[in-house]
């Protein structure tokens, strides 16, 4: 298995012999075909960059676009 392993260990991307990719985030492991991955990274990589023009100071009287739902 070929891992790619940054600095602060709570993240892991591993190439299993079978040739799926096991993107690991702290406690929870993700399976991927190589495709599947590079979609999901993308998404990720989009949604963080909507996220940081959501934190900018918003004009008075609108609303970010946020979903507002309950957490837990």
């Amino acid at each position: 298995m070929h891992s790619l392993n940054p600095r602060n260990g709570q993240t892991a991307l591993n190439m299993c012999t079978c040739g799926k990719l096991h993107f690991r985030y702290g406690s929870v492991t993700l399976h991927f075909e190589s495709n599947e991955f590079t979609s999901f990274a993308n998404t990720v990589a989009h949604l963080h960059a909507r996220y940081k023009e959501l934190r900018q100071p918003q004009p008075s009287g609108t609303i970010p676009t946020l979903h507002n739902d309950f957490c837990h």
